[in-house]
């Protein structure tokens, strides 16, 4: 990776996914941003998974900002999902949103099988777990939107 931008995503504090085509090409979170900037250095814009296109695409990476990276790999045939779990804390200073994780995964079986990736952000830390799109019990996430992930299970 280049060290400019490992160095960008260092500092963001954010972690970001990368997905990999058949083709060569790699899109990264932040070219798909809304924003003006479009590089790894704030949430500066939204990204929106479901646009994103799933035909070609064969890896998924999950890039934190402490310079681990969760990969994933896979024939062809939407098999990946990509979530960000949190929420939004209303109080008497206003509204504020909350990262709990971020999460990748690919689809491993018909029945909604997948393993995943999170980068857990209150510990700081990478993880891997197997669980299932259709009851999803990593925090509790329950049944994914199967036409937001674009996935044929």
């Amino acid at each position: 990776m280049n060290p400019i931008i490992a160095t960008m995503i260092r500092t963001s504090g954010h972690s970001w996914w990368q997905a990999r085509y058949s083709d060569g090409k790699v899109l990264s979170e932040w070219d798909t941003l809304t924003g003006k900037i479009r590089l790894p250095v704030s949430k500066n814009g939204s990204s929106r998974w479901e646009e994103v296109p799933k035909k070609g695409m064969i890896g998924l990476r999950l890039l934190c900002p402490n310079g681990m990276a969760g990969e994933l790999e896979a024939p062809e045939g939407h098999r990946f999902i990509q979530l960000k779990a949190g929420g939004v804390m209303v109080g008497p200073s206003g509204t504020s949103r909350y990262q709990d994780a971020h999460i990748i995964g690919v689809i491993r079986d018909d029945k909604g099988g997948c393993f995943c990736h999170a980068w857990e952000h209150k510990t700081r830390r990478l993880i891997e777990f197997y669980d299932n799109v259709l009851n999803m019990k990593y925090l509790h996430i329950g049944r994914l939107n199967l036409d937001v992930q674009q996935l044929k299970v």
